[in-house]
């Protein structure tokens, strides 16, 4: 069609009455339909539950871009490790959503850094959070400032500080603190049967670190935490750098091996070379690696050094990137491992 036929269309069509007023029923009848939609067609999540197979633990590493999040189901409860960035399009909020998550039972951030809790404060905003966990980290952020006003306002929320030494710094009022020199470092995670005396639930956690309180690098300050359903171990470093990881070996001199050991292991810091060291990976001694950054990130993660040392030790085949194959979903029943991806 040429120029000539739109503008005499156009016009004829701002001269004829009949066809505005049809153009404006048409439009009206595409709103009323995509209410009616809404109402009654549209797929409702609301009340909506996420079921797996009793017995068995899944892990969803989010496909969030350059950041992390990890949203793990086990025992009737959810786990989030961290949130990627602040976007608009609100990936994580939706992937939670979807999966029905009203109530998040424990929300872990690694640490401060935006890539890792960006979407924090919507997160207290849009789903019930039972228990925080945080770094003993303080940051002057705007981004941080308003997480801990928007936690203040919820006196519902318990909040936990790991921490390794009695100087906890001024991050927020805390209700407890998981101490990594005491048998406080565990926390489990499920239902737990009140007719039986001492038990514990299914899913543990076993915090490894912060092991210092007093880094020059925030990503440093990551916690670092081992994941334990049945026999099988999935080890969180967030973005722990050198400093970090050389405090973990010097902490535990004798036993990282037995520390460390895991099926499988979440790379530091998105692949970055400054991470996951050889020595790290020696005592992790993982079946799969896992790398979670953005597609044509602007970092260069992973790293080739990084990609080497997994090569080494997994092989090519069972390293596993959210930037070339979306989110990544582990499935354990406690004795085995599947792994399936988005693309």
């Amino acid at each position: 069609m040429n120029k000539r036929t739109k503008r005499k269309i156009t016009k004829f069509a701002i001269n004829n009455p009949v066809v505005i007023v049809v153009l404006v029923l048409v439009a009206l009848a595409v709103i009323a339909g995509l209410i009616i939609y809404q109402m009654f067609f549209a797929p409702d999540n609301s009340g909506k539950t996420y079921d797996i197979p009793e017995g068995t633990a899944e892990f969803h590493y989010i496909d969030v871009g350059q950041g992390d999040a990890t949203l793990i189901f086990a025992d009737g409860k959810t786990v989030l490790i961290d949130t990627g960035e602040a976007d608009g399009d609100n990936v994580l909020i939706k992937y939670l959503q979807e999966k029905g998550v009203e109530i998040i039972n424990y929300f872990i951030i690694t640490h401060f850094d935006s890539d890792h809790f960006g979407e924090a404060t919507e997160i207290l905003s849009t789903f019930v959070v039972e228990n925080l966990i945080i770094p003993d980290q303080v940051k002057t952020t705007k981004m941080y400032t308003t997480f801990i006003e928007a936690v203040a306002a919820k006196p519902d929320i318990y909040v936990s500080v790991v921490e390794d030494n009695d100087d906890i710094g001024d991050a927020i009022d805390f209700d407890d603190k998981i101490d990594l020199d005491t048998d406080d470092r565990y926390l489990y995670v499920g239902e737990i049967d009140p007719n039986t005396e001492g038990d514990k639930a299914d899913l543990e956690l076993e915090f490894l670190g912060p092991v210092n309180d007093t880094y020059s690098n925030s990503n440093d300050y990551s916690i670092i935490v081992m994941i334990r359903w049945g026999n099988n171990k999935l080890l969180f470093t967030g973005d722990a750098e050198e400093k970090a990881e050389e405090a973990l070996v010097e902490k535990y001199p004798v036993n990282l091996a037995t520390k460390l050991d895991c099926d499988v292991f979440k790379a530091g810091h998105h692949g970055s070379s400054t991470s996951s060291s050889q020595e790290v990976v020696d005592a992790a001694s993982p079946e799969y690696v896992i790398i979670s950054c953005g597609e044509d990130n602007k970092y260069g993660h992973p790293h080739i050094e990084a990609m080497n040392r997994f090569k080494a030790e997994v092989g090519e085949d069972k390293i596993y990137r959210t930037d070339t194959q979306g989110t990544i979903i582990i499935v354990t029943d406690g004795t085995s491992l599947t792994v399936s991806t988005e693309k």
